[in-house]
Formats: structure tokens, sequence, C-alpha cells
């Protein structure tokens, strides 16, 4: 640009020149012709078009070359960023061998279901080809959704390469020869850079393309093979009561080698236990926290007992902190299993197993030896039990294994019911486990012999799980009810309105909803035992997980309960919270329960925010609807709930002004009391009467509020005086002094003080000042010290006066006299 100024200036100094000089040239002659006028302008304006046009090209060759340096830097950082990603991204290798993993574990899957065809097909086999296809399915989904994404990155990264390549200044080149020859140069450079990493993205889109094939043609191999499972599910639900197999006595089918049986049931159950476990690793993570937190909670109730107790040793009945790890790891154990959806049995088991060792070791010692001997023997069996569940093809051996583990439970039943001595029972109801439990393994032993495989395996295995399940949901509630039981003990002096459960009522047994669900439970897990429990389970399940339509907001009844569920458990918690923080054994010093219930109060607002929260994004509320109830609620507030929003706010005042804390003695209205709960809304302050009177935190902001608890907790007292003429006030001064000074209740800073604060014609007026930083006992301190000073006057022979007046009667003779 600064040559082309040049030049533009320099013409119009040179036309500036001429226009001079024929100017002077006019003036010397006249006879200029028009002509050489006319031609002279035609010139000038064909001169200035040409410098227009080399200007404009000048001008558009310059923004070609920032166009052109501004690509190529474009170019480049796209290449690095492609070959970045093909470093880092998807490795297409390991997904090439994933999908080959998972077609064979498909393989492994369908034996006896659609390869083998003529082994007969058992109902273990089909749910487990079913958890199998249905976790091979979700890793499948993964890999094809990982593709897909790969595809789409690098088809972006080639389709930007490629279209910055075709920018139109990119083939303009310069007339002048140095710097087209550096532009050549670096468009060599350039194309020997992207010529590799096209090419490179090319082989990997063909790839991914291939592998994008292989995985759509798996996916959808698993979903026929699933819908296939479905179908002989339902098959095999429809005709229950069909003999499979001949007489047991005959065993005329064709059954493999029974140790391939196992090896395959083997492979096939760790395949399951393995995938359900990758798939849940964070409820697992949840498990692990919930049993801590109960871990943490029973060795809270355990050092409480203890001081309680002066450490005396816990006896039996209180079985639950006499064996705390155990115990939660019980508890816990049975309880988590509910947080998974549709779990293998396989997973299942081992929960079971884990539930059923620590209640052996948590019975020890705690149960007759008879009924020891029966559980460890029922356990053995459910054991047995389990182990054939898991085998998942029939055969003639396992027939004859199961018809002899009917039998011992049958016998083992029968046994408990002939010797054993129901008085001894910990959990009476146990008797009506037992019982079902040989009814099902007779039926089991009667329809293994006809043949009927899958129904008398069902019966078999439900038989023992049954019995386990229900004993170990009974010595749960045993245990829970210990806790509630040492709960209530503990606690019992707290103030209930502050925790959300009324110990009077559930502090001696469970409530009946945890009976309820237990029940359920139990119903649950004796159901998964039979072919009919999906398709039974299958509507109730559509009716909770459907959607449905309000409008243009969707939802379900899961969502619904789930919204609840979170709301009520956030309030729930911070109660829970609160309660436990104000106990008098959190804290060993009174110091360090100061201000603690202010910040209690801010806790359980933030809990209760962060579950509002939750619960809206558990349902899929979006923020716009959110914003519009707020809106609603604005205008109620406005309307009728000032009231309401003055307190709260005010409770948020007190949270963070902090003018009284717990346990604090105020004075509000004349009323004088002990601060038990500071509130949402209101507060609640028990008089020395005993009343609880509930106050709005608007009130009590706005009423003159006097904290005696505040500035150092200490509380003057006065006591006035009377004494007769003619006392030594130098020695009663004295000695009240010392008085004082010896009641370790009196603090000696500030020093108590006596004042002689007037003199009468009746008596000598003093006044006794002294400090006490036990304001709970204000009144007791100051009836004792007027004891102690009535004592020291009645001994030192210090007289108080009392009210006299002289009444002088004048009769009429003395009147009479006078006069």
């Amino acid at each position: 640009m600064q040559p082309q100024l040049s030049r533009i200036i320099n013409v119009l100094l040179l036309l500036v020149g001429m226009f001079s000089m024929a100017y002077g040239q006019a003036n010397k002659s006249n006879q200029k012709d028009t002509a050489g006028a006319k031609s002279f302008v035609a010139k000038m304006q064909e001169f200035a078009k040409t410098s227009a046009l080399s200007s404009a090209a000048d001008f558009e060759a310059d923004k070609a070359e920032q166009v052109q340096e501004a690509t190529l830097v474009e170019i480049k950082k796209n290449i690095q960023k492609a070959k970045l990603y093909l470093r880092t991204g998807l490795d297409t290798l390991a997904a090439k061998n994933e999908l080959s993993l998972i077609a064979k574990h498909a393989n492994l899957a369908g034996d006896g279901v659609f390869a083998n065809r003529d082994i007969p097909k058992t109902y273990r086999n089909l749910v487990s080809t079913q958890k199998l296809l249905n976790a091979l399915l979700e890793r499948c989904n993964l890999q094809k959704t990982k593709l897909d994404n790969h595809k789409k990155q690098l088809s972006q990264f080639k389709y930007q390469i490629d279209s910055l390549s075709k920018t139109k200044e990119l083939f303009s080149f310069s007339k002048d020869s140095v710097k087209l020859s550096k532009y050549m140069q670096a468009l060599v450079v350039l194309a020997r850079e992207v010529a590799p990493i096209d090419s490179v993205i090319d082989q990997s889109i063909v790839q991914t393309q291939a592998l994008q094939n292989q995985a759509n043609l798996q996916t959808y191999s698993l979903e026929s093979h699933l819908d296939e499972v479905t179908h002989f599910q339902q098959q095999m639900a429809d005709q229950l009561f069909h003999p499979e197999l001949s007489y047991i006595w005959e065993s005329s089918e064709i059954f493999r080698p029974f140790g391939q049986i196992i090896d395959y049931s083997i492979q096939k159950n760790q395949l399951i236990l393995r995938f359900f476990t990758i798939s849940n690793v964070g409820i697992l993570a949840c498990v692990l926290l919930l049993l801590l937190v109960c871990c943490s909670f029973v060795l809270s109730l355990k050092g409480a007992y203890r001081k309680e107790t002066d450490g005396q040793a816990i006896g039996k009945e209180h079985l639950i902190i006499r064996h705390p790890l155990l115990s939660a790891v019980f508890i816990i154990a049975n309880l988590a299993q509910f947080l998974f959806n549709a779990p293998p049995f396989i997973f299942s088991l081992c929960f079971w197993l884990i539930a059923a060792g620590s209640l052996t070791l948590l019975m020890r010692g705690y149960i007759t030896k008879f009924w020891m001997y029966a559980w460890l023997g029922m356990l053995s069996l459910f054991v047995l039990s389990a182990i054939d569940n898991l085998i998942l093809q029939a055969s003639g051996t396992e027939r004859w294994y199961m018809f002899f583990l009917s039998g011992a439970g049958l016998v083992l039943g029968l046994l408990i019911f002939k010797k054993g001595k129901r008085e001894e029972l910990k959990e009476h109801l146990i008797v009506y486990a037992i019982g079902l439990m040989v009814v099902l393994e007779i039926f089991a032993l009667l329809f293994n012999v006809l043949g009927s495989y899958n129904l008398a395996k069902s019966l078999l295995v439900a038989g023992y799980v049954n019995v386990i399940i229900a004993i170990m949901f009974l010595w749960m509630v045993r245990l829970i009810n210990q806790g509630l039981q040492l709960a209530f003990n503990l606690y019992a002096r707290q103030d209930k309105s502050l925790f959300f459960m009324n110990f009077d009522r559930v502090g001696q047994k469970a409530p009946m909803l945890l009976y309820v669900l237990l029940v359920i439970g139990w119903l649950i897990l004796f159901g998964r035992n039979f072919p009919a429990y999906a398709f039974i389970v299958e509507p109730v399940r559509n009716f909770f997980f459907d959607q449905r339509a309000i409008g243009s907001y969707n939802f379900s009844i899961s969502n619904l309960i789930l919204f609840f569920f979170v709301v009520s458990a956030s309030v729930v918690i911070s109660k829970v919270v609160s309660f436990f923080a104000v106990d008098k054994r959190t804290f060993s010093k009174q110091d360090g329960r100061k201000g603690i219930g202010s910040w209690i109060l801010l806790i359980r607002i933030t809990i209760i925010l962060l579950g509002l929260f939750l619960a809206f994004a558990a349902v899929g509320i979006p923020i716009d609807k959110i914003a519009i109830v707020l809106g609603a609620l604005g205008v109620g507030i406005g309307f009728g709930l000032q009231s309401l929003v003055n307190n709260l706010v005010s409770g948020l005042v007190i949270a963070f002004e902090k003018p009284l804390n717990l346990e604090d003695e105020v004075e509000v209205a004349g009323k004088s009391g002990t601060v038990k709960s500071i509130g949402f809304r209101s507060s609640i302050i028990t008089t020395f009467d005993g009343a609880e009177i509930v106050m709005p935190n608007g009130d009590l902001l706005n009423s003159h509020l006097i904290n005696w608890s505040s500035g150092g907790s200490k509380r003057r007292a006065s006591v006035i005086l009377h004494i007769a003429h003619g006392a030594n006030l130098q020695k009663v001064q004295q000695d009240i002094l010392a008085l004082l000074l010896a009641d370790e209740r009196i603090i000696k800073h500030p020093e108590p003080t006596v004042f002689f604060k007037d003199i009468s014609p009746e008596a000598l007026e003093m006044q006794v000042f002294y400090w006490s930083r036990q304001t709970k006992q204000f009144t007791e301190i100051k009836s004792d010290v007027i004891v102690a000073i009535n004592q020291l006057f009645i001994k030192n022979a210090i007289q108080i006066p009392y009210p006299k007046q002289e009444v002088f009667v004048h009769t009429a003779e003395q009147k009479k006299n006078k006069i």
C-alpha cells in the first residue's frame, strides 16, 4: 500500500506542476487552441482510470494475501487437532475386540437356548441368558454410541480441512515472482502435511463404518435373541405343570456330560456377576457408605450406653451394641439388596451369604444349641440348593441331587417340629417359615419324580430361600427394635419436638410399616424363583414407569413417588441432624454447644433446599417451570403470606445474627424460659413452670429480648437488707463479703460488693451485689445467700428492725385535767 500511495502523490505533484506551467504560458500567448486542451483532459482521465484499476488490483491482491495466510494457519490448526484426536481418540482395535468378545459371550449365552436346541430348556438357563444378553446389549449399545461419535468427529475434521482447502483466495497468485515463489513453497509444505492426515482420516472413517455395521448387526442379533427368550419364558410359564422330562427312574433324555454343564454354568455365572457388578459400582459405593453410617451410629449407641452405665458389661439383651460391626453388616446386607434393579441370583446370593454368616456369629451363644444346630442345618441346605440353582442345564445326576436335597429338607423340618422347643425360640414366626419350607420341599420332591424339572427346582430353591430370608428378616427386626429401645432410653431426655420420631411409640417395637415392607420384600425374593413372576410383575412395573402427560409435561408414577421420597428424606435428615447435634453427649463441654442452634438451622435449610433441587432434577421438571411456580408463590406472598414470610426471614436473621442460641435463658414479653429449638417459622421456649411457648420468629425479633446467657453467661443479683441501729457496720460488711467469697457458685471477678444505701430513723439500709455464672441456678443461689446471711445475723445477734408505730391514747379525763 505504501508504494501505491507514493505513486499517487507523485502524480498529483506532476499535475500541479504541469498546471502551473500551462497557466504561465497562457499569460504569454493567447493563441492556444481548444482542441489541445481537450486532448490533455482526455489523457488525464485515462490516466486516472488506469491508476484506479491498478490500485483496486493491488488492494485485492493484499486482501487475498491476508486470507491466504489466515487459511493456511487454520488448516494447520485443524491438522494438529486431527493428529491429537487420532492419537487419543477412540481405539478402533479395542472396539473391534470388544465387539468380537460380545459376539463370543452371546454364543455362550445362547448355548442350550439358540444352540444345542435338542437339550431340554431350563428356566434358570433362560433367566441367566436374558440377563447376560441384556448386559451384552448394553455394552454393545455403548460401543455403538462411541463409534457413532468417533465417525462424526472424523467427518467433521475432514469437512473442515476440505472446506478450507477450497477457499478461492488460495488460488489467487501474486504477480510478484518472489512472493509467488514463497507462496508456492508454503503450499507444497502444507500439501505434504495434509495428504497423510487426510488419508488416515479416510481410512479411519472406513474402519469405523465397518465397525458400525458390525455393531448394528450385533445389536439386532441380541435384540432378536431377547425376544426369543421372552417367548420361551412365556411358553414355560403357560406349561408350568407339564412335565418336561420322563420319570426320574427312567432318564430317557439325552443330556450333556455333567462336567461340561458345570464348566458352562461357572463361565456364564461369572460373566453375569462381573457385568452386573461393573454396571452397579455406584450403588455398591452407596451401600458401603450406608454401612459406614450404620456402623458409626451403632458405635455411638454403644459409647453412649457405656457412659450411662459407667462402663458396665453389655448384656445379651443388647445384642446390637454387643457386636456393632456384625450388626451393621447384617442389617445393611439385608436392606441393600433392594437397592438393585432385578439383580441376578448369584449377586443376591452374595448378600444372603454375608448376612447369614453375620447372623450365625451373632446368634452364637445367644440361642440354645438345638436351634443353633437347626439354623446351621437349614443354612447348609440353603447353600447346597443355591449351588444347584447355579447349575443352568438339566441332567440326570442333578435330578437325583435335587431328590436327596428335597428329602433332607423334609426330614430336617419334621425333626425340628418333633423335637424343637418352641418356647426357646426368640422369634416364634420362624415356625411358620419352617412349615412352609416342609410343604414346598414335599411338592419339589413330588414334581421332580414326575418329571416337572423346572417347577421342582423352583420349589426346591424357594423353600430354602423362604426360610433363610424369613429368619434373617425377623432377626433384623429384632436388632432394629433393640436399637430403637436403646435410642429411647438414651435420648428420652431430649425434647421430642426436635426429632421426627416419637420414641414413646416406637421405642419398644419397630413400626408396622417396617413389617409390611419386609413382607413385600420377602414376597419379591420368594417369587423370583418362579417363571410366572416376571409376567405378573410386568403390569405393575408398567403402571409405575409408563409415561403420562398433562399438557406438555410428561411424568410417571415412579417419578412422583421419587419426588416425595427425596423431599421427605431431606426433611427427615434435617431433623435427625438437629436432634443429634443438640444432644448433650455430642459435646463434652458447654462451650462446644455455644451457637450450635443457629448453625443447625442453616444446615437444615441447606439440606432441605438441596433436597428440593434434587427432587426437581430427579423427576425432570425444567427450571422454567420452577420459575413459574415461584412467580405464583410471589403473588400469593403479596396477598396473604406476609406473616409467614416475615417469620421465615426472621428465622434466617436469627441464624446469621445469633441473638440467641439453644439452652439460652431468655426473657421475652415478661416470660422467662430456656430456648429449646430454633425452627424455620417459630422457636420454642420452655418456661420455668414447665410450659412451652411457641413464639413466631418475627415476634421474637420485634420484642424486647433479654438474653441472660449472653455476655459470658454472667448475671448480677442483689439483696436489700435492713439492720437495726447500733450494729457494727464494718464487721457486718466484712462478714457478708467473706460469706459470698466462700460460695464457689459466685464468681470472684467482678467481686461481690456491699453498699450502705441509706439511713432512716427505723433502720440502716444496705444492698448486697454479687455475680453468678450459672444462670440456671440463679434463684437457688439467691435463696442460699439469703439463708446464709440470716444465719450470720442470728449468730452475731444482729437485729433486723421491725416496723414500729407509737399510738398515744388520750382519755376524756386526761383532757379535763389538761384543761
